[in-house]
């Protein structure tokens, strides 16, 4: 969360949006699970975490228009209810790492197609320090209690809390309540790209921490993830 909001001061909001997508706050997560759980716990919560990204998409898109339409705080409560309602019933499926990856990038395609884009020109937000310290503390707590909750809640619910929009739920009703809606576009149309990563690092977690083991299984997760970013990215880019 730090990383993404100083990222938006210096390079603006699309770029803390790549940072804010990318599995900084659920690959830890997931690796601690793996260290106190066990690798088939680890492997079964990174499934529906990858599958539940359908939920972060339609909690992006909920929150998109409600709160243009009704502000930050309608808008949060919509992506919430969203992304309640889409994850449960993706956790309820009997979930393949194929299954779930189409899951994930069907999530994502619906996101590129129907956000909103950005019209005006890029500007570099403040983010002054309380903004900052507001921004920490939200996500600590939401973190503190996935990663205490899981001996109780289990792989498959923890693995829907993983893929808890925490940046999500964060950055854009800040983003929206004090730089506009073209900053918004900007910052969800980042947060796509950086779920690219989030999706390669959890499809290869449940693929391999199993056969692998935890240090071999992350670290090929983390090489994917960047290099997912960076394809899609490039890709982007090369688009007209």
């Amino acid at each position: 969360m730090w990383l993404a909001s100083l990222a938006a001061r210096r390079w603006g909001h699309a770029v803390s949006g790549y940072l804010g997508g990318f599995p900084m706050i659920g690959g830890p997560i997931t690796l601690y699970l793996a260290i106190d759980h066990g690798a088939e716990f680890a492997a079964r919560s990174a499934l529906v975490t990858m599958a539940a990204i359908a939920g972060q998409a339609a909690h992006m898109l909920a929150f998109s228009y409600a709160g243009r339409a009704r502000g930050a705080v309608a808008g949060l409560a919509a992506g919430w209810i969203a992304f309640a309602l889409v994850s449960s019933g993706v956790g309820a499926l009997p979930l393949v790492p194929l299954g779930a990856l189409a899951i994930a990038v069907a999530g994502l395609a619906a996101m590129a197609r129907f956000l909103p884009h950005p019209r005006g020109a890029p500007t570099l937000p403040a983010i002054p320090p309380a903004e900052l310290w507001l921004r920490l503390a939200a996500a600590f707590g939401l973190a503190a209690a996935i990663l205490f909750g899981a001996a109780t809640l289990g792989p498959t619910v923890s693995g829907i809390l993983l893929s808890l929009p925490v940046t999500g739920s964060i950055m854009p009703p800040f983003t929206l309540a004090l730089y506009g809606p073209d900053a918004l576009a900007r910052l969800q149309r980042g947060f796509i790209t950086g779920l690219t990563g989030f999706t390669a690092f959890f499809l290869v977690v449940s693929a391999t921490v199993v056969p692998l083991g935890i240090v071999a299984s992350f670290t090929a997760a983390t090489v994917a993830a960047v290099t997912a970013v960076a394809a899609y990215s490039a890709w982007r880019r090369a688009r007209p």
